[in-house]
């Protein structure tokens, strides 16, 4: 089912976004005012700030019954999904298939109209995501074939809050939270897991704007849901995915790619849950608004409504961290049709020479690539690369290394991969960034193919592997059995559409938003949802409203990807921000920067002590 939803105030429709899922507690503190509501709409009481956090759990829980779809054939035109349908019934021979909608339509004050919405060819759900991957493998082009997966019957149970008296109070499915006005008070979500299964998962205490929703999800566990207006929640998730301090023209593009992924996705990679995105890597990174600043504030206003385009439909304009040097094609990526916007290109200047090892798509191109330190923009490793991208150097090249029994290890934790003593590694196919599709592992109990990029990436490491542009070199003992495997890669993330670091230094060296966005999504026009003329200098005092920065530790404020490793997060030591005068300050307590050196911890926060403050306007 598809909604529509309009830009009638500056700031745009609001939108759920899913936080904490499956969790049996969930804890959070206020600050300001609020009341509670049961799922039945019935106002409980107003709860006021206080110094004690509020929890909630669950009793009697039922987990929800999923199926699992293939989508067969996607197209934005409902008369061509009817075409699509007869041809996979004569192809496919599968009884049953339908039409499922997915995605939303938009409009703007003025009645301009765009749409997110396909019409999916779905076969009847299967019982498990297995069984549909099965089904999936024995039909023609399954790397074009998706899985959807649908709620069959609602999870059931009771949610539990305890009030700072020691009552409880009880929903049935959910308990909600609304503030007295919009910017008159937080949630501070307690214990929020960021880079859920990557190198840098630690906890953060977020504020959060808006209602919060505290529901039993699919899992019969409980997830908070963060309701909020839609352009405020992307003034987070520009400086949640990039740093503020980037260029303003980068925060300007990286909110365009934002929100189009946000009115591309929503509906569609959560369609089975009761919320649009969620909050961290597998849709994008919002860290609530302890990561507002100034200049995030200033990138969302400045492209107030703006989106990229492809014939009236919007773009899913996706991005990732470094590219490596080539911009990876859709297909090559996820399973699905290729995308006219999302295309191989090269991540670098017109007239450099280092074209030459475009395309990567074989194994001699493909090591070529890594081999090299091409010209390229996502490049951190020389040139003048400003302090804080720096960091990026050692992703855009890189070395993992595993003994045997390592990487066995590591493959025995899914059944589906267990193969015995490792024998070989070998790419089947390659996309034209030199990202392995399809990765055959080898062993003394058989063959197995892993595939795509995600899975790859997964399996292969118990953070996340950096990116699947890597050549496998496989050194082995005198009797010719393996001893050691080095994954030499570039790039960090699935390397498709905008390259963070890329833009950024594009940014750097002049280019300007639209500029990027042209760069990295090719056939697209800008247009945007929002006509009204704002003043800008007013609406950013009015954002800004009180002060909720007080409080907040370094790492909860920069993008720090060092941060599970640093002492100042391990042993809770504090650099936390304080207010001079009009500034924000933050303060150093109990931590040395040779506690950090000794480690080779980059620290953003270190790197900018000549320039700590931040002013409000």
């Amino acid at each position: 089912m598809t909604e529509h939803f309009s830009y009638s105030t500056p700031l745009g429709p609001h939108i759920r976004i899913g936080m904490m899922q499956g969790q049996r507690l969930i804890s959070f503190g206020i600050i300001g005012e609020y009341d509670l509501f049961r799922d039945t709409g019935e106002r409980v009481c107003t709860l006021k700030e206080s110094k004690q956090y509020l929890t909630t759990y669950l009793r009697d829980a039922k987990p929800a019954r999923l199926g699992y779809a293939l989508v067969l054939a996607r197209t934005p035109h409902a008369e061509e999904a009817q075409q699509r349908l007869a041809d996979c019934q004569a192809n496919t021979e599968m009884p049953d298939l339908r039409i499922v909608p997915l995605g939303h339509t938009f409009s703007s004050q003025q009645g301009k109209i765009v749409s997110s919405t396909e019409y999916c060819v779905c076969t009847p759900p299967y019982a498990t995501r297995r069984e549909a991957a099965q089904a999936r493998s024995s039909l023609p082009r399954p790397q074009q074939i998706d899985i959807l997966e649908k709620r069959l019957a609602p999870p059931s149970g009771s949610v539990y809050l305890i009030l700072p008296d020691g009552t409880e109070v009880e929903g049935s499915n959910f308990l909600r939270l609304a503030p007295h006005g919009h910017e008159e008070g937080r949630i501070i979500l307690h214990d929020v897991i960021v880079g859920v299964q990557f190198h840098w998962r630690h906890k953060e205490n977020q504020k959060l704007r808006g209602a919060l929703e505290i529901r039993i999800d699919n899992k019969g566990l409980l997830t908070a849901i963060n309701e909020l207006p839609l352009e405020a929640y992307l003034f987070s998730v520009n400086s949640s995915e990039m740093m503020s301090v980037c260029p303003l023209e980068l925060l300007k593009a990286q909110t365009v790619a934002a929100r189009n992924t946000l009115l591309a996705t929503m509906g569609k990679h959560h369609y089975a849950d009761d919320f649009h995105l969620c909050a961290d890597d597998h849709c994008q990174c919002y860290r609530g608004s302890s990561r507002e600043t100034p200049a995030s504030y200033r990138g969302g206003l400045e492209t107030l409504g703006d989106i990229i385009v492809h014939e009236d439909q919007v773009c899913d304009a996706r991005y990732s961290k470094i590219c490596g040097g080539i911009m990876e094609a859709f297909e090559s990526v996820w399973h699905g049709n290729p995308v006219p916007y999302m295309v191989v290109g090269f991540d670098g200047p017109s007239d450099s020479s280092d074209r030459s090892l475009f395309p990567a798509d074989t194994e001699e191109k493909a090591r070529a690539l890594i081999n090299a330190t091409p010209d390229v923009y996502c490049n951190t490793t020389k040139g003048d690369v400003p302090p804080y991208l720096r960091y990026s150097a050692k992703y855009f090249r890189w070395t993992v290394s595993y003994t045997r029994e390592e990487l066995e290890a590591l493959l025995n934790r899914f059944q589906e991969y267990q193969v015995g003593e490792i024998r070989d590694l070998v790419p089947l196919s390659r996309g034209q960034s030199g990202r392995i599709e399809y990765l055959k592992v080898t062993g003394t109990k058989g063959e197995v193919t892993i595939g795509k990029e995600f899975e790859i990436r997964k399996v292969l490491s118990d953070t996340f592997l950096y990116s699947s542009c890597f050549v496998p070199e496989l050194i082995r003992k005198p009797d010719g059995t393996v001893e050691r495997i080095d994954l030499r890669g570039g790039g960090w993330g699935h390397g498709a559409g905008l390259c963070q670091i890329g833009a950024a230094m594009m940014a750097c060296r002049g280019k300007t938003c639209e500029e990027i966005l042209n760069h990295y999504y090719k056939n697209t026009a800008l247009t945007t949802l929002h006509e009204e003329q704002i003043d800008n200098q007013k609406f950013l005092t009015d954002l800004q409203g009180r002060d909720f920065r007080i409080g907040d530790r370094c790492f909860e404020f920069f993008n720090c990807y060092a941060v599970a490793q640093c002492p100042i997060y391990l042993e809770d030591k504090k650099i936390m921000c304080t207010q001079e005068e009009d500034s924000f300050v933050f303060v150093q307590e109990q931590v040395k920067p040779d506690d950090l050196e000794a480690l080779n911890i980059q620290c953003e926060f270190l790197s900018f002590r000549g320039t700590k403050a931040y002013p409000r306007k």
